[in-house]
């Protein structure tokens, strides 16, 4: 990536800095004030814009000496942390492991030995040995071969373990990366090794203490020792570009290891060059009497007359089909692991004919093995967290979710079971278990927004929040239910417009009683009006009580007719596949919850105003009909108005890119340096100021109150206004990428992120509500509606009430964090779990299955312990493959 200085920022801060001056120019007009005010908001602006272009466009400065050192121990002290709980779950730790020889295969596959410099070989249960035979090679390259499950990735793992039990002076920290996702046709080696340790080990982003990119940096300087797993995993089209990739890194980098199958690591090597100077291992079978050896030390005592007949037909048979399976070290942890309960009989072993059903028996019956509550022969009777996590889930619950896991990252290309990844499993729904509320609460909160602005004067607080709570839940649930029921209906081909009606008249019988809340608290609007002391008078309409929850009701069954049409013209382009986080999918969601608000303030506007009326030099018993061009023109500008309001906050946090700042999720660590946040501040400022100036311009265009100000004082008022709010959210961005910084070791498990995704998403919606509230404030303590100047007055008037306010700040704090990667978590949970895929709680699923050596964690990630187990699994039923078809199969 360059590190040049860019000059676009510059182009971005000068238009940013013309407009400004454009603005100014036109409201120099308008008296001495309105200048001196736009003089001040020009000033701030432009120094804001022109220090946020130099601080995009200069270069970020490196890490140094000490903080590298610092990177390199804390990156040694997390992967020995994580590989040493991760061979204790596999049992490689055990004082007596199984004897897996390995021996030189320099001529089969390997360089020249006068390059390499000597030969190794060496034994998994003498670790020790072995490492010290990879560090006495001058250029310390080497490279793993074996058969499926011949313990490849554990000696892997011993390996990185050993060399950070005791590591020399300046020796790299060795790193565990799984190859499946590496692309080499889009990312070189080295990139790809910054990336991931960047996103795996997320403490090193902790600028402060590590600098800036230090992956990267530790990457380039040779820090890290690259341990390559899977070679043979990459699409067979890569392989080759994959081996001349390594080739060209280690040129520069140096040292190695990296392991393959035997039979696609000698194809590659006959198509292309081999691994420079590398040297070559290969598993040998592991020999009859070191199986009976091995099983006779891990078997307990009082089990060992069951395993008797295996030893014997070991013994008996060193070349028959029993220890042909078990000559395969996978297939002797799954031996150990299947028939370790005490009901088990190993003695069925014995009855299979050739070693290829055996292991294919052995891999069926790990699942309910190990997802069983019978004690072990190993414990007993004391409880421990293995059987705790062995009771939580049924077997054929087990194997399902297994099954729909293998066959997710198998779709998406990769070995890691991310939780952040998960909805790529389904597609988008917009009226699924939590966006379907989300949309309909921002319908009820588009009405609450215009209901709370309605006749403050003639209600008392607590009675004018009451109705705000009461029109904004009345109309959030009602618009959940229509959406629900249009989508239910219009998803599936099976569904015809008649089980509409029908449904459609079930959900308005069932909205009755909503509707009578909601006439009951129209009528009570118009009974306050009448009653209160005014400077003008004010005539009931006609339009109260019973006509209210009517008008309600057909605003319901609208909703309900435009969601079915969304759902059915959705259906029909469903079979294309679109990308739920690109661009255009997200501008599409922000103008449909837009739409959505819209709907929601017309609707509040309409049964606040259709209920009173200021009748100008009538009595107050002058009923008539409202003039219908004269309402929707008053309610349509502030329905406008507000919805452009609340485009305008969500269009900030998505151009300050919040939701979707980090690759991974992050979480919040308010400890951070303070440094760091006064060095954000000015780019963040003047990025909010810049959109949120621009904005606000357009506000001009809309203003309820437009009429009453000249265009000057009208254009300079709502972009004072759009300035407002893009300031505070600039400062809020400011503060959440400073506390985004994660810098505790915790983070590297999946549940730590999750929670931290959490917090972030909490934060997002307090992030959309303080500037409302804000302006709300401000309004009141500065008595802005009293102002003597018209522009202060009309700011004043827009949003007066703490119920608009509120409202506006939550509907677009709602449309920030749905789309934050822990809601949509969150949601495909649901989804998945009505499709009996998975357990609503997927990461308790996964965690359990790690303790009983099914899954391992990676950093924030989990992964299958055995390929050959995760390949079976997927075979026995492709579940993935109906979740992602168009049309009614899908969930």
């Amino acid at each position: 990536m360059s590190r040049n200085t860019v000059r676009w920022p510059w182009l971005i801060g000068a238009v940013g800095a013309a407009a400004l001056v454009t603005v100014v120019a036109l409201v120099i007009g308008s008296g001495a004030q309105a200048a001196a005010t736009s003089l001040s908001v020009l000033i701030s602006a432009t120094a804001g814009l022109f220090s946020w272009s130099w601080h995009r466009s200069r270069p970020a400065a490196p890490a140094t000496r000490t903080e590298l050192e610092q990177a390199a121990e804390a990156l040694a002290a997390m992967v020995r942390r994580q590989w040493t709980e991760e061979a204790a779950a596999q049992g490689l730790l055990d004082p007596h492991p199984l004897a897996v020889r390995w021996r030189s295969g320099q001529t089969e596959a390997g360089d020249h030995v006068r390059m390499v410099g000597r030969t190794v070989s060496g034994r998994s249960d003498d670790i020790a040995a072995f490492a010290a035979a990879y560090r006495a090679l001058p250029r310390r390259r080497l490279v793993v071969l074996g058969e499926p499950g011949a313990g490849k990735t554990a000696l892997a793992i011993l390996l990185v373990r050993e060399l950070l039990r005791d590591p020399q002076p300046g020796e790299p920290v060795p790193v565990l990366l799984d190859l499946a996702p590496w692309n080499p046709r889009k990312e070189p080696l080295l990139d790809w090794m910054a990336r991931r340790i960047h996103e795996d080990y997320p403490a090193l982003r902790n600028h402060e203490t590590y600098g800036r990119d230090a992956a990267r940096k530790l990457v380039a300087e040779g820090r890290v020792l690259p341990v390559l797993d899977g070679l043979d995993e990459l699409p067979a089209e890569l392989r080759l570009r994959a081996l001349a990739a390594v080739n060209h890194a280690i040129a520069v980098h140096g040292p190695l290891i990296l392991t393959s199958r035997q039979s696609e690591y000698h194809r590659m090597v006959t198509d292309t060059d081999v691994v420079t100077a590398a040297a070559v291992v290969v598993a040998d079978p592991v020999g009859a009497a070191d199986v009976a050896e091995y099983l006779r030390s891990v078997v307990p005592p009082r089990r060992s007359a069951a395993w008797q007949p295996v030893l014997d037909e070991l013994t008996r048979r060193p070349e028959g089909p029993v220890a042909q399976a078990l000559s395969v070290p996978l297939n002797v942890w799954l031996a150990r692991t299947v028939y370790a309960l005490p009901a088990s009989d190993p003695g069925e072993l014995i009855r299979f004919t050739d070693a290829s059903s055996l292991q294919h028996h052995l891999l069926d019956a790990l699942v309910p093995a190990v997802f069983s509550p019978e004690p072990t022969a190993v414990d007993p009777s004391v409880p421990d967290v293995r059987r705790t996590a062995a009771t939580r889930w049924h077997p054929d619950d087990a194997r399902s979710s297994l099954s729909f896991l293998a066959s997710h990252i198998k779709r998406q290309g990769t070995d890691d079971i991310a939780w952040w990844e998960l909805h790529r499993a389904l597609r988008p729904d917009p009226a699924g278990p939590l966006s379907g509320p989300v949309a309909g609460a921002v319908v009820g909160l588009g009405a609450g927004c215009m209901a709370g602005d309605y006749f403050h004067w003639a209600l008392s607080p607590l009675a004018r929040f009451a109705c705000f709570v009461v029109i904004t839940l009345a109309t959030a649930v009602g618009a959940t239910v229509v959406i629900r029921l249009a989508y239910d209906s219009g998803d599936g081909r099976r569904h015809t417009l008649g089980e509409f009606a029908s449904r459609a008249v079930v959900g308005g019988i069932a909205l009755l009683p909503v509707a009578v809340v909601v006439g009951a608290a129209v009528e009570h609007w118009a009974s306050a009006a009448t009653r209160a002391t005014l400077t003008f008078e004010v005539g009931v309409a006609p339009y109260t009580w019973a006509r209210a929850g009517v008008a309600w009701l057909l605003f319901m069954a609208v909703l309900s007719l435009g969601a079915l049409c969304a759902a059915m013209l959705r259906r029909r382009s469903a079979a294309s596949p679109r990308s739920a986080g690109s661009r255009r999918a997200q501008v599409r969601r922000i103008l449909l919850l837009a739409v959505l608000f819209w709907l929601g303030a017309e609707l509040g506007g309409f049964l606040a105003y259709g209920s009173i009326r200021q009748v100008t030099g009538g009595q107050v018993t002058d009923l008539s009909f409202l003039d219908p061009s004269e309402a929707l023109t008053f309610v349509n500008r502030r329905a406008v108005f507000r919805t452009c309001v609340f485009l305008l906050i969500v269009t900030v946090i998505a151009g300050l890119d919040l939701p979707g700042a980090s690759s991974r999720p992050t979480r919040l660590d308010l400890r951070a340096s303070g440094r760091v946040l006064v060095g954000m501040l000015p780019a963040c400022l003047a990025r909010g100021l810049l959109l949120g100036t621009t904005l606000g311009v357009a506000l001009a265009f809309v203003s309820p109150w437009g009429w009453m100000v000249p265009w000057s004082e009208r254009i300079l008022a709502a972009g004072a206004f759009g300035a407002f709010f893009g300031a505070l959210l600039g400062l809020g961005l400011a503060v959440l990428r400073w506390a985004r910084v994660p810098a505790d070791l915790e983070q590297e498990t999946p549940r730590s992120t999750l929670r931290g995704e959490r917090t972030v998403a909490i934060a997002l919606m307090l992030f959309a509500v303080v500037p409302p509230l804000g302006k709300w404030i401000i309004t009141s303590l500065g008595h802005l509606t009293s102002s003597d100047t018209v522009a202060v007055l009309v700011v004043g008037a827009w949003l007066e009430t703490l119920e608009a306010n509120l409202g506006l700040g939550l509907a677009a704090g709602l449309a920030g964090v749905s789309s934050t990667a822990y809601f949509k978590y969150r949601e495909v949970c649901l989804r998945l779990a009505s499709a009996k895929r998975l357990p609503r709680h997927p990461l308790s699923f996964m965690e359990d299955a790690r303790l009983l050596s099914v899954l391992r964690r990676v950093g924030p990630v989990y992964q299958f312990c055995h390929d050959e187990f995760k390949d079976r699994i997927v075979d026995g039923g492709d579940v993935a493959a109906d979740l992602i078809r168009p049309g009614p199969e899908r969930v």
